[in-house]
């Protein structure tokens, strides 16, 4: 499987961004947010780190689009606020 990884520094969050021949991810960190759209089940977020079968399904299932709402989010509260988040991934 090819993957590729790069990683984006943001108002003191990291994202991890992995794209693969499976499908993409991202990882929001330190708050361990998991956006991904692996195992066919379209763009969806895991928003409990504990318990990765919690999963909401979210409006897009393309990485940059996801991406985009989650830098506005954190520049906009400047930090992650997850419910918020979860909000406007859903819009």
């Amino acid at each position: 499987m090819s993957k590729t990884q790069t990683i984006l520094q943001i108002q003191g969050e990291t994202i991890y961004i992995v794209k693969s021949t499976g499908g993409w991810s991202l990882m929001i960190m330190p708050d361990e947010v998991l956006l991904d759209n692996y195992h066919s089940k379209g763009g969806h977020i895991h928003p409990e780190p504990e318990e990765h079968k919690n999963e909401i399904k979210i409006r897009f299932n393309t990485q940059p689009e996801n991406i985009n709402i989650i830098v506005n989010h954190i520049n906009q509260n400047k930090k992650v606020i997850i419910k918020e988040l979860i909000k406007e991934l859903k819009k």
